[in-house]
């Protein structure tokens, strides 16, 4: 079984390491809005909503 207190705090973990390390600064295209010409986002936004939509899974079990 998966324990999701620890998942939570070890994707916290990455997110805050990202966030110390350049993350904002590695751009990302967001691949589900084709067409857009400059990248529009960051690895750490990713990670952000990797974290709610594992959040919204956990909740909604």
């Amino acid at each position: 079984m998966i324990n999701n207190n620890e998942l939570i705090y070890k994707l916290e973990s990455v997110i805050e390491y990202l966030k110390n390390n350049g993350g904002y600064d590695y751009e990302l295209y967001n691949r589900l809005c084709p067409g857009m010409g400059e990248p529009n986002s960051n690895i750490v936004e990713y990670a952000e909503d990797v974290l709610y939509l594992v959040n919204l899974l956990i909740d909604n079990k």
